[in-house]
Order: structure tokens, then C-alpha cells, then sequence
């Protein structure tokens, strides 16, 4: 079942708006608490201002009271009591406070809420006058300062709902922002083509953050350009190479064909027919070794081999054509050389190298096929003493259909080196050509030392 991890811009909204919520819901918690706990710390300023006022009072013998009765600017209510809990004198407006009960003479101002819903904040304190005590309890009444809170709360309330609203908007516009960049990515990316595959994008134009991956497609993009490149030259080059045969078998069918009574086909024409034939199918056979190689489907599965006896197979399978060209074919190796690899591509490979020497050998030659331990490597090489190569020409070999000038049609595509490189390649190795015109030719395979 095919998923998806959802839209970037969503994650980012939703982000950024969980965020601000949080952020904003923090600070409303904060600033209730504040409100809230800076009321409760001044009534208790005044409540205890107050209350050392009529301690004063009560010590001196001096009335609570103003001699004509007038009430007094009081912030809290308040009574006095004797050691048996009797009222001596209170506040005239706190008869119209219920019953609260004591609290801790020696605490502090205590929250009070009544059964009818008043909000009461108390304070008690102990009074001494001569042989006589008691306590003094003051109350103030919080029910407006209750209501302020839950106004303020609700007015916060709807503040944040404001705030969340406005935080999702703007996140959308933020990551609207923030992600144009990437479009601009997708527009220019979706304008190349196979017509115009070297245009690379500006990373310079982009965010330093999109900067890598703008480089990694500028990278795919040249992998992408130089396939299509060597596909295109690839198929120019087998056009090339197989028209000439095609030409051939029809124009010597078609030769058959018209001429009425015509002689049985000659065993030297059927030869040329098959031989054409035959070049068609290695010429095939060859290509889809390189393109199936480009991307091997399986990891190959190496392992050890003696390279004395690799060599020796190779020499006995061409040991019959050297003798018929005159050439002499030895091996020279070290004693217990060993390699990693896969042995059909190794021997493939060999094959290939010692064919071309071989071929470009002329007779009383020699061509030699060695093995030896290298620095951090093990060396296969196949050396011969013939014609050799252009020095011009040496660092283009080993690309498929490059062939020197004075290379015949008859001795291959330029297909054989193209393999060995990329069996080299595919084993962790290289292909190292070494040739000078007129005095021989060595190619060398370095593979990882096991």
C-alpha cells in the first residue's frame, strides 16, 4: 500500500501554530497567576497595616471608634474579641458579613469563599492589654476583585483565541515563504529536457539550506546528460558498424536472387555470409555486455583465485593460434599470486587483452602474460612486442568504438578495451595502457590486494 508523509506546509503550520498556541497559553497562565497573586499580596499589605493599627489602639486604651460616630475609611472589617471567643467591638459594615471562622493567629491573610458565593480574605491576630487577651480578626470582602479575575480571565480567553487564529495565518504565509524556494526548484527542474540536458540550476539563487540539494540535482542531472550522450554516440557507432555487413549479406542475397540459373553458392561466399554474420553477433553480444555492466542488477560474487592457473587457461585456450601466427605465448608470474574476483569476468577479460596482442603481434614475436604483487594491489598484465599504439591514441582507448586510424575492420569495434575497463571497474580495480608505435603494448589490470 503506497503512503506519503504529508504536505511540508501543513507540518510547517501546524508547527508553527502548536507553538504560538503553547507560547501564548504559557503567557495567559502566567499573567492570571500574577493578577491573581499580586491582589491577594496587597490586601495582605493592608490588612496587616491595619492590623498593627489596632493592636496599637487596643495597648494604648484609645477607641476604636470616632467620638462622633462617623465611620472611618476603612479598607478591611474587623472585630475584637476576648480570650472566650466574645465580641468586644467591631467594625460598623461587618455585620453584614457572614460568620468566618479563625484562622492562624500567627499566619497569614487566608482565603475565604461562604456558601452564598462571597469571596472573603481573613486575617487573625492576637491582642494583649494588661491581665486581658484575645484576638483581633479582620475581613475583607474579594468578591469585586473575584469578578475582575474572571473578567480579566475571559477577556485573555478570548485573546488567545484571537492569538491562534492570527499564529495559523501568519504560519501559512511563513512557510508559503520559506517554501518558494523549493518551487522555484521544481519550475526550473521541470523545464529541462532531453533538448537542453546541460542547463545546470543557480545554487547561489537558492537558500544556503537548499544549496545541497540543488547540487545533487546539478549531479544527476551531468550523470543524466552524459548517459544519453553515450547512448546517443553508441548507437551512431553500431549504425556505422553494422551497415557495412548488412550491405554485404543483402547485396550478395539479392545478387542470388536475380540471376536466373545461377550457380550453387560457393563455399567461399557462404564462408564471408557467416562471417559477416558472426561479426553482427559479437559486435551484439558485445554491447550488451557494456550496457547490462553499467548497473550490474546483483552484487558478483568474488572469490580466490590463482592467478598462475587463470593464466595458464588462457594461454592453453590460445596456445593453437600463437603457434599458427608464429608467436611466441609464455607466462611470466610470481609463484602463489592469488586475486579476488569473479572468474569468468577475469577470464573474459584476459581473453580479450591477450586476442588484440595477439592480433597486432607480428610472427617470431612474443606476447607474455603475466601476475605479480603490486603496492596495495595484485597486478594481471598482457604484454606483446608488436606494432603498438600511437602515443596520441593510448589515453582514448578503452572508450567503446575508439579505435587507432590505422586499425583494420576486420580486427574488431573497439569494444574489447571498453570491456576490460569496465570489468576492471566492476571489480574494485583499473586498466592501465602503457604502448609505444613500433615496439609493443602492455595493459595491466590492478585489483585490490586480498
Amino acid at each position: 500500500m503506497r503512503t506519503h508523509s504529508g504536505s511540508i506546509l501543513r507540518k510547517l503550520q501546524g508547527g508553527f501554530s502548536l507553538g504560538a498556541m503553547a507560547l501564548v497559553g504559557l503567557m495567559a497562565v502566567f499573567m492570571d497567576g500574577a493578577l491573581h497573586r499580586s491582589l491577594e499580596a496587597e490586601d495582605a499589605q493592608v490588612m496587616e497595616g491595619q492590623a498593627r493599627s489596632l493592636l496599637r489602639q487596643l495597648a494604648a486604651g484609645q477607641p476604636l471608634h470616632d467620638p462622633d460616630g462617623a465611620p472611618r475609611p476603612e479598607k478591611a472589617s474587623w472585630r475584637v474579641l476576648d480570650r472566650t471567643g466574645k465580641i468586644l467591638s467591631q467594625s460598623r459594615d461587618i455585620e453584614g458579613i457572614p460568620a468566618l471562622p479563625l484562622t492562624d493567629p500567627a499566619g497569614r491573610a487566608q482565603e475565604v469563599e461562604t456558601a452564598v458565593g462571597g469571596v472573603y480574605s481573613v486575617l487573625v491576630r492576637p491582642w494583649t492589654r494588661g491581665t486581658e487577651e484575645g484576638l483581633v480578626q479582620l475581613v475583607m470582602d474579594r468578591t469585586h476583585e473575584e469578578a475582575l479575575v474572571h473578567g480579566f480571565r475571559r477577556t485573555l480567553a478570548l485573546s488567545v483565541l484571537v492569538a491562534m487564529i492570527a499564529a495559523a495565518l501568519l504560519a501559512r504565509g511563513i512557510a508559503r515563504w520559506g517554501l518558494a524556494p523549493l518551487g522555484a526548484i521544481i519550475r526550473e527542474a521541470g523545464a529541462i529536457s532531453e533538448q537542453n540536458l546541460d542547463h545546470r540550476l543557480a545554487s547561489e539563487n537558492f537558500p544556503l539550506e537548499l544549496q545541497e540539494l540543488v547540487a545533487t540535482l546539478n549531479a544527476t542531472l551531468s550523470r543524466l546528460q552524459e548517459a544519453f550522450e553515450r547512448l546517443g554516440n553508441l548507437g551512431a557507432e553500431l549504425a556505422h558498424e553494422l551497415r557495412t555487413p548488412l550491405q554485404n549479406l543483402r547485396s550478395t542475397l539479392e545478387n542470388r536472387v536475380l540471376q536466373a540459373g545461377a550457380a550453387p553458392v560457393e563455399p567461399a561466399e557462404l564462408g564471408a555470409l557467416i562471417e559477416d554474420c558472426d561479426r553482427m553477433a559479437a559486435l551484439i553480444e558485445q554491447i550488451l555486455f557494456l550496457a547490462r555492466s553499467e548497473h550490474p542488477p546483483v552484487e558478483l560474487a568474488q572469490t580466490r583465485i590463482s592467478a598462475g592457473g587463470l593464466l595458464e587457461e588462457v594461454r592453453g585456450f590460445f596456445e593453437a593460434v600463437a603457434e599458427e601466427g608464429g608467436v611466441e605465448l609464455r607466462i611470466e608470474a610470481e609463484a602463489g599470486v592469488e586475486v579476488r574476483g569473479d572468474r569468468l569476468l577475469l577470464t573474459r577479460a584476459l581473453h580479450n587483452l591477450t586476442a588484440n596482442a595477439l592480433r597486432h603481434t607480428p610472427p617470431g614475436g612474443r606476447v607474455l602474460l603475466g601476475a605479480q604483487v603490486g603496492t596495495g594491489c595484485v597486478e594481471l598484465s598482457v604484454e606483446d612486442n608488436g606494432s603498438g599504439i600511437p602515443e596520441a591514441w593510448v589515453p582514448r582507448l578503452g572508450t567503446p568504438f575508439v579505435r587507432p586510424p590505422e586499425a583494420r575492420p576486420s580486427e574488431g569495434h573497439g569494444l574489447g578495451l571498453a570491456i576490460v575497463k569496465r570489468i576492471a571497474t566492476m571489480l574494485g580495480g583499473e586498466m592501465i595502457i602503457e604502448s609505444q608505435s613500433g615496439q609493443g603494448t602492455r595493459v595491466r589490470i590492478h585489483l585490490p590486494k586480498i
